[in-house]
């Protein structure tokens, strides 16, 4: 066995009066290399070449591969064994080639000479193709019970919505801060007693002599009702400032900092009576509602 200044590795052997060559053609990073198997003879003038197409890896036959010599025109096709004869070569030495969609062409010189049978297996290597990048644009699935959250968010009935994706963005802080900043015509009161609580304060405030006109609530602060996945939480029947400036027990209103934004999957405001939903419209909530709902 020898190898040639290419790198391709060549032999041959004598076998009685005939000689041949079998050589076995692997596919490599350098090109094709040729390797020694049997030999065997032939009476025509002509050269024959012939052999196998296999996967490199297990030997698995490929069917259709085209084994062609460009040079003399001349080519054939692998049959479902793999098995290729290629006749009529002319003596000489030519570049080989074989070649099928889905695999690493190859192709190697080979030496022909009158009365020589070549026997070369081309071992082929599977093509592995590189598919671009795809960026997939998917909507987060929403829990049933945000049906009618979004619902009322797409067709834009009438309140203010902060979304999930807008509460992650401030997810470092409270939930009081983020509601101040998304929800206009509002304000956010904290207990002066216990200044890490918040409530949740309508436009307007209550005035003396005006509890009949606004559903009965005393006056001062004009809490918001509060709903909390679908359930009242507070109705707005709220109590008065103390002397101090803390809230008396009346019906305490809802901290809305007790719900952290890590929890918190929509947040929809309502203003008037006229905007909030009919099967939130039975209550107390004069002084406008709220709806959080956790994730």
């Amino acid at each position: 066995m020898t190898a040639d200044a290419g790198g391709r590795v060549v032999s041959s052997e004598r076998f009685g009066a005939g000689r041949a060559v079998r050589e076995r053609v692997l596919s490599s990073t350098h090109g094709a290399l040729l390797v020694p198997l049997v030999s065997l003879a032939l009476s025509a003038q002509s050269a024959t070449l012939r052999g196998r197409a296999l996967t490199d890896s297990i030997d698995r036959p490929i069917v259709g591969v085209v084994v062609a010599i460009d040079e003399l025109k001349r080519h054939t096709i692998s049959d479902s064994l793999g098995h290729f004869v290629l006749t009529g070569i002319a003596p000489g030495e030519y570049i080989v080639r074989a070649q099928r969609i889905g695999f690493g062409a190859l192709a190697t010189r080979v030496r022909f000479t009158a009365n020589l049978a070549v026997e070369a297996d081309f071992l082929m290597t599977r093509n592995v193709q590189d598919l671009p990048d795809v960026n997939v644009n998917a909507k987060r699935a929403l829990p049933p019970k945000l049906a009618e959250f979004e619902e009322r968010r797409t067709a834009g009935v009438g309140g203010r919505f902060i979304t999930q994706d807008e509460i992650d963005k401030r997810a470092y802080s409270v939930t009081a801060d983020i509601i101040r900043t998304k929800v206009p015509g509002m304000e956010i009161m904290r207990d002066v007693v216990r200044p890490s609580q918040a409530y949740v304060v309508g436009g307007r405030m209550q005035v003396p002599g005006g509890a009949m006109a606004n559903g009965g609530a005393k006056p001062g602060p004009c809490f918001a009702a509060v709903v909390l996945d679908g359930i009242f939480v507070y109705q707005g029947n709220y109590g008065s400032p103390t002397a101090t400036g803390s809230i008396s027990r009346d019906e305490p209103p809802f901290d809305i900092n007790s719900i952290g934004p890590s929890v918190i999957a929509g947040i929809e405001y309502y203003a008037s009576a006229a905007s909030i939903p009919t099967k939130y419209n039975g209550m107390r909530n004069t002084c406008g509602l709220m709806l959080i709902w956790t994730r």
